[in-house]
This record gives structure tokens, sequence and C-alpha cells, in this order.
């Protein structure tokens, strides 16, 4: 009857586990859906323009780096 006494600790422990962590997950981050659907709304609303990167001076210096690439006038 002592083994059974002593494994009363060891369930209440795992059934709180079991239990309390899903839970707490669940509260801790209820909104996070409607974080997701603010955040798809705000990126379809406001584009960023593209800009492009300027042409690096080791480039036109003609880098061993950039062997075989063409340059600005298609050489």
């Amino acid at each position: 009857m002592a083994w059974f006494w002593l494994n009363i600790p060891l369930m209440l422990l795992f059934i709180c586990c079991w239990a309390g962590i899903p839970a707490w997950h669940t509260l801790r981050r209820w909104d996070a859906e409607l974080k997701a659907k603010h955040a798809e709304l705000a990126a379809r609303a406001a584009p960023e323009p593209v800009v492009a990167q300027p042409v690096p001076a080791a480039h036109q210096a003609r880098s061993p780096a950039y062997a075989g690439v063409a340059d600005q006038q298609g050489r």
C-alpha cells in the first residue's frame, strides 16, 4: 500500500503538466491569430517600392571576382 501513496505526488505532477502546459500556451497566446490577420492585411495594404542596388566599384575595376560577368555596356 505504501507504493500506491508514493505514486500519488508523481501522478498529480503528471496530470498538472498534462493539463496546465496546453492551457498556459492557450492563455498566453490567445491573440496570435488576430495578430497574424492584422499583419497579413498590413502587408497587402502598403507595398514597398523596389530599390535597385548600385553597381559595386569592383565590377567597374575589372576585379577577378567578376570574371566572366558582362559589364554595364554589355561587353
